[in-house]
C-alpha cells in the first residue's frame, strides 16, 4: 500500500460534529489515533444558530483533544450537497474536463456561488461506449464559513469532501468482496444519503429528511420545544412496526412511534424513486442488500422497517471492519452512536493515494492558497536567500528591492486574508453571545409565563374540605429575610422576592377545629415548595351565645414569599453575592 501522511478529518453534521486522526503504521496501512464526537445542541432547521454552534463545538473539541495545528480534510453533508450522475460519449480524457464543465453549468443551480468538483468512473462493462460522471457541490459561503470556524483554532483545510463521496470511499475500503448491487442510507439530522453501489456503478442522491424531521414531527404534535422533543425521542422513540403488533403501554411513547413511522415511510417513498430511476437510467440491478449508517439510522427499528418494506436483507454500515484502531481512542465514544461514523471514516480514507473517489470541493483560489501554506518554509527561505543577494552588487539595489517586494506580496495577501478572516470570527462570536443572551430572557419570560398556573395548582391541591379561597394578593416585593416595608430599593447582595396575601373563609366547627384546619392548610402550603416562610396574619374565633356557635364561615388571611424560581432560588438569594 502507497504511503500517506498524518492527517486530520473534521466531519461536521447537522446535529453532531466528529474529529479524527489518521496516521501510517510501519507498513503504511492506515490507522484511527484520534476519534471523538461532540454533540451541536441547536436546532438544524434554524441556519442562523447553526455556525454559531459550530464554532463553539470545534473550540471545545480543540480544547478537550489537544489537537495539533495542522493540513486537515473537511467533510460536509445536509441537504445543501447537490449531487448528479452524467453520462459522456468516450472520448479524449483531455476533452472530458471541458464536457463536463458544460454539463454543471446547465445543472448545478448558481454554479458561480458554489464549489464543486467531479469524477469520472470508467466503464461499466467492456465494449461501453458511455462514461459515467458523478457531480457534486456546495454552496461557497457554506464551505467558507465552516473552514473558518476550523481555522479559529489551527486547523489549516486544503481539502473539502462531502458526505456521499466519503460514503463511497469507506464503501469500497471496509467491503472490497462486495459486487452485486448494495443500497447504502446515511440517515442524518436533515438529510439522507441514498446510494446504489453495482461493480463500478454508483448512483448517488440527497433527499431532505432524516432524524431531524422525527423531532419537528414530535414538537409539533406534542407541542415541545425542538430540544425538548429530541430528549423524548432517544428515550421513548422507535419506529412502529405496524400491521398487528401490540401498541406499547405507555400513550406518549406509542405516539412517538407512529410520528417516526411516518417520517420513514416518506423516506421509503423516497428510496424506492431512486432504485426506480438508476435501473430505468443507468441500468442497473435492484439491491441485494442495505447498509444503514448515519445517527439518524440508531432510532430504535430502524432496520427492521427498511427489510419488511424493501424485503431484502439490512444490517448496519460496519465503519471499523477493516481499518484499524489506535490503543489511545475510547472505544466506549465510538459505541454512543456507531452508525454515525461511516462519512468521517470515508473522508479519512481520502487521504490514501489510491481512493476511488478523489473529489476535493475546494476552487482553484482555495486550493492555490492552501498551496502557498503548505510551501510557506519554502519561500521564506527564498526571501531569506535573495535578501543575502542584495548585499553583493549594491548598484542593483533599487531593482533587487523590488523584486524582493513581488515575492513578498503574497504573503501580505496571506495576512490581509488572516485578518478579515479574524475579523469575521470576531463578528460570529459577537453574534453567538447576542443569541445567548436571547436564550437566557426567554428562559426567564417562559418561567414567568408558568408561575400563576403553578400557583392556582399548588392551592387547589392543597386546599382541605370546609376551607374556601377569596382572594390573591401580590403585594409589594421585600428583601428576603425582613420584614414588610414601604418600597424600597433592596440591600445590596439581596434580590427581592414578592410577598403573596391569600384570602379566605373557613367553616367553623369548634375551636380546636377551626385552628387545625387553616394551620394545617398553611404548613401545606409551606412544604409544597412554591411558596415560603408562610403566615396566618388572621384568623376570626367564632362567637358564642348561650354556648352556641353564631357564625358559620370565618375569616382567614395568610402571607407568604412567593420567590421567582420556587424555594432554591429564594435560598440562593439569601446568600450575599460574592464580588
Amino acid at each position: 500500500m502507497a504511503n500517506f501522511v498524518r492527517r486530520l478529518v473534521l466531519d461536521v453534521g447537522a446535529g453532531e460534529i466528529r474529529v479524527g486522526e489518521v496516521t501510517p503504521d510501519k507498513k503504511g496501512v492506515p490507522v484511527l489515533t484520534l476519534l471523538r464526537s461532540i454533540e451541536l445542541g441547536a436546532d438544524p432547521t434554524k441556519p442562523a444558530e447553526f455556525f454559531p454552534a459550530v464554532m463553539q463545538a470545534v473550540a471545545a473539541l480543540a480544547k478537550d483533544t489537544g489537537i495539533k495545528p495542522g493540513v486537515a480534510t473537511l467533510c460536509l453533508g445536509g441537504p445543501a450537497v447537490f449531487t448528479r450522475v452524467i453520462k459522456l460519449p468516450l472520448t479524449d480524457p483531455a476533452q472530458v474536463g471541458q464536457m463536463v464543465g458544460f454539463e454543471a453549468q446547465q445543472a448545478v443551480p448558481a454554479i458561480e456561488e458554489a464549489c464543486w468538483d467531479f469524477q469520472v468512473f470508467p466503464p461499466g462493462q467492456a465494449g461501453a461506449a458511455e462514461l459515467e460522471a458523478l457531480i457534486v457541490a456546495m454552496k461557497r459561503e457554506t464551505v467558507n464559513e465552516t473552514m473558518a470556524a476550523a481555522s479559529a483554532v489551527g486547523i489549516k483545510t486544503d481539502m473539502v469532501d462531502l458526505s456521499p463521496t466519503a460514503l463511497i470511499n469507506a464503501f469500497r475500503y471496509q467491503y472490497p468482496e462486495v459486487e452485486t448491487c448494495t443500497l447504502i442510507l446515511e440517515i442524518g439530522a436533515r438529510a439522507t444519503n441514498i446510494l446504489l453501489v453495482e461493480g463500478k456503478k454508483i448512483f448517488c442522491r440527497v433527499v431532505p429528511l432524516g432524524g431531524g424531521s422525527v423531532t419537528q414531527a414530535i414538537a409539533a404534535d406534542l407541542q415541545e420545544s425542538f430540544a425538548g422533543a429530541e430528549v423524548l425521542k432517544k428515550a421513548k422513540g422507535f419506529v412502529h412496526p405496524g400491521g398487528s403488533y401490540e401498541e406499547p403501554a405507555d400513550e406518549q411513547t406509542a405516539r412517538i412511534s407512529k410520528l417516526a413511522r411516518g417520517v420513514m415511510t416518506r423516506l421509503h417513498t423516497e428510496v424506492e424513486r431512486s432504485i426506480t430511476f438508476y435501473r430505468s437510467q443507468q441500468a442497473g440491478g435492484r439491491p441485494t442488500r442495505v447498509l444503514l449508517a448515519g445517527g439518524g439510522s440508531a432510532l430504535g427499528l430502524t432496520d427492521l422497517f427498511f427489510r419488511e418494506k424493501l424485503k431484502i436483507p439490512v444490517e448496519y454500515f460496519q465503519s471499523f471492519r477493516r481499518i484499524a484502531i489506535g490503543p489511545a481512542v475510547n472505544r466506549g465514544e465510538i459505541g454512543k452512536n456507531f452508525p454515525a461514523w461511516a462519512s468521517l471514516v470515508g473522508a479519512a480514507l481520502r487521504a490514501l493515494p489510491d481512493s476511488p473517489c478523489k473529489i476535493n470541493i475546494l476552487g482553484s483560489e482555495q486550493k492555490a492558497a492552501a498551496n502557498r501554506v503548505k510551501d510557506r518554509p519554502a519561500m521564506i527561505a527564498a526571501g531569506i536567500g535573495l535578501g543575502l543577494l542584495l548585499l553583493i552588487p549594491g548598484v542593483h539595489g533599487f531593482w533587487q528591492s523590488g523584486r524582493l517586494q513581488a515575492a513578498l506580496s503574497p504573503q501580505t495577501a496571506e495576512v490581509e486574508e488572516a485578518e478579515l478572516v479574524l475579523n469575521q470570527v470576531t463578528a460570529e462570536q459577537k453574534k453567538v453571545t447576542e443569541i445567548l443572551n436571547l436564550a437566557n430572557q426567554a428562559i426567564l419570560l417562559e418561567g414567568e409565563r408558568m408561575r400563576w398556573p403553578l400557583l392556582l395548582e399548588e392551592i387547589r391541591a392543597k386546599s382541605l374540605p370546609g376551607l374556601w379561597i377569596t382572594s390573591l394578593k401580590l403585594n409589594e416585593s421585600t428583601p428576603s429575610g425582613e420584614e414588610q416595608a414601604p418600597p424600597v430599593k433592596p440591600p445590596a447582595g439581596k434580590v427581592a422576592i414578592p410577598i403573596l396575601e391569600i384570602g379566605g373563609f373557613f367553616e367553623t366547627q369548634s375551636e380546636a377545629k377551626d385552628a387545625k384546619v387553616v394551620e394545617d392548610f398553611r404548613m401545606a402550603l409551606e412544604k409544597g415548595g412554591i411558596l415560603q416562610n408562610v403566615t396566618t396574619t388572621q384568623r376570626d374565633n367564632p362567637e358564642r351565645v348561650d354556648g352556641k356557635t353564631e357564625q358559620v364561615a370565618l375569616r382567614f388571611a395568610l402571607r407568604a414569599e412567593w420567590p421567582v424560581g420556587g424555594v432554591v432560588a429564594a435560598e440562593a438569594a439569601k446568600k450575599p453575592i460574592k464580588q
